[in-house]
């Protein structure tokens, strides 16, 4: 940290004051100690893919539309005025609660929608303690995780030569 641009505040003195102190910084990495970690938090969940049964839904008065809507905590449903339909509005959103789907089943409607994860996309969250922006962080990672697939993939060709030079004999 520039010092000049960005001074860190260790202690206030009053007029006439002193301090008499000696201070040492250590740089680590997370492996050694949790202090270290400029993450707070790093989360993934599979992506939602999210159907509604039109013909079902086609059934419900406009009241039990909108209950319905209202029954996700999350926006993950709207109402659409102008053409009376359910639409889905942020399937980002959706945490896997269930909660529309008791709400379908309470209204005699299972099946109403259908909710499944997709397994082949995740949404990953990276909260950082501000100590790097979570955009670094993640590259920095995928970087580490390159260095050590590219030792694992020399040390398997290592191997592979010593088996096919041992097959030869």
């Amino acid at each position: 940290v520039d010092g000049d641009k960005n001074p860190i505040l260790i202690l206030k003195l009053r007029k006439n004051q002193e301090i008499n102190m000696r201070c040492v910084a250590r740089k680590g990495v997370g492996r050694d100690h949790a202090k270290w970690q400029p993450v707070a938090t790093a989360t993934y969940r599979f992506e939602p893919e999210i159907t509604i049964n039109e013909d079902l839904m086609a059934t419900l008065t406009e009241e039990e539309k909108i209950a319905f809507v209202e029954s996700s905590p999350a926006p993950v449903f709207k109402y659409n005025d102008q053409t009376r339909k359910v639409e889905i509005d942020a399937p980002d959103s959706y945490a896997y609660d269930g909660e529309c789907l008791k709400k379908a089943e309470e209204m005699g409607k299972p099946g109403l929608v259908d909710i499944r994860a997709k397994e082949d996309t995740f949404l990953f969250t990276v909260e950082s303690t501000g100590a790097l922006p979570p955009e670094t962080i993640v590259l920095n990672a995928l970087k580490v995780l390159d260095a050590k697939l590219e030792m694992t993939k020399s040390e398997l060709d290592i191997v592979k030569g010593e088996l096919e030079a041992a097959g030869a004999e």
